[in-house]
């Protein structure tokens, strides 16, 4: 088969096709890049300039990807983001002992100077009042500046070299995770369980939220983008942050609403990000209209499993990340071990398209640049159909 571009290369991967090659993604999203300091490891490492650094993502502290890294690594995809409200800008405050800001949300995000390598979520502007919540400011979705520009920025994208666009029409984390980071995990969680009518108020207004702001994107860039992002976390190291009945009644119907705006508004495929062992939840997600699957966390319950796992759903879902165990070979292991892990996940995985090749979530700070190029050597030798 003839080179294929990055985007004829990525559709044909998630349409369960096999393409020239298993396409590639480092960096094309906020959950499968890397933290700026290992970032200026790699590059310093692998002596590549990467100019002046420049932070993309302030939560997770991660820096745009200079065209070098990018090229470096051959990635087929990039990110293009819905912007902040006209009436939002980043404001970090310098204390004593650490870093703030308030986000367009209204809840306080701190990062410690000594040992602190992301912002974390501080202060909650609400707490399950009625009143308060009804009271609260919610952030208008429908505010032009969120698509200003954007147009323009993705025909740049695809005439640089037709890079496959990944759609970021959010601007907080999914339906589940934004209620936490507006009330706190263990409050919104404990609202959960008593199925109270604020978490049902809470959900339902992010969905609608969400909804517009998702049409007014792709009204924009529908017909340019390859993949709509969303991040939803309902998996722990172990298991299920919640259950799967309380995933079924209160979570997956309001996610099937805003994956059925996406699939009205543009041919892209539904990516879902959540970490954790989500295994036995794959079913409903291919059921409410998600076609990909990230990042695949390979040493946690039964994800690790990605012959079976192939097997199982590789005909419905397309598995995107599972290269190489993040928490422990990849940090800790040999560039060896790196090569034989990373071997096993693509051999598993590849057969018959409907995979694409990253990091298992961003690559932080102390993981070695050698066995980041490990990892690649072992991708560019076992890539090709």
């Amino acid at each position: 088969m003839s080179k294929l571009t990055s985007k004829e290369r990525a559709n044909k991967a998630l349409n369960h096709e096999e393409p020239d090659r298993t396409p590639n993604d480092f960096g094309g999203t906020i959950v499968s890049s890397i933290h700026k300091t290992a970032y200026r490891e790699l590059m310093d490492y692998l002596k590549l300039e990467s100019g002046e650094l420049e932070i993309m993502d302030h939560v997770q502290q991660l820096p745009y990807l200079s065209k070098g890294f990018k090229d470096y690594f051959e990635v087929d995809f990039v990110q293009l983001s819905a912007k902040p409200a006209a009436d939002w800008e980043l404001e970090i405050e310098e204390n004593e002992n650490s870093y703030t800001y308030v986000d367009e949300w209204g809840t306080t995000m701190r990062m410690p100077k000594q040992g602190g390598h992301y912002f974390d979520y501080w202060e909650f502007p609400v707490t399950g009042d009625m009143e308060e919540l009804e009271a609260y400011d919610w952030p208008d979705p429908d505010d032009p500046a969120r698509t200003e520009g954007l147009r323009g920025e993705a025909e740049r994208i695809i005439e640089e070299k037709d890079y496959a666009i990944c759609g970021s029409p959010l601007f907080g984390g999914g339906i589940l995770e934004q209620a936490e980071r507006i009330i706190g995990l263990e409050k919104f969680l404990t609202l959960l369980l008593k199925d109270s009518r604020a978490a049902e108020y809470i959900l339902d207004r992010l969905t609608e939220i969400y909804k517009r702001a998702t049409e007014n994107f792709l009204s924009k860039v529908g017909d340019l983008v390859d993949v709509v992002l969303y991040w939803d976390d309902v998996g722990s190291q172990n298991s299920l942050l919640i259950s799967p009945d309380t995933y079924r009644e209160m979570i997956k119907p309001r996610q099937a609403e805003l994956f059925d705006t996406i699939k009205t508004n543009t041919d892209a495929k539904v990516f879902y990000h959540t970490d954790g062992a989500v295994r036995r939840l794959i079913p409903d997600l291919i059921e409410i209209g998600v076609d990909i699957l990230q990042p695949i966390q390979v040493n946690s319950g039964k994800m690790g499993e990605t012959k079976e796992l192939k097997k199982e759903f590789g005909k419905d879902i397309v598995f995107w990340g599972a290269s190489c165990d993040s928490q422990s070979v990849l940090p800790y292991g040999s560039p060896e071990e790196v090569r034989e892990e990373t071997k096993k996940r693509i051999i598993d995985l590849k057969k018959g398209g409907g995979y694409v090749f990253s990091p298992i979530h961003n690559v932080q700070p102390g993981v070695p640049p050698e066995n980041i190029e490990a990892m690649y050597e072992t991708f560019f030798e076992y890539r090709d159909y």
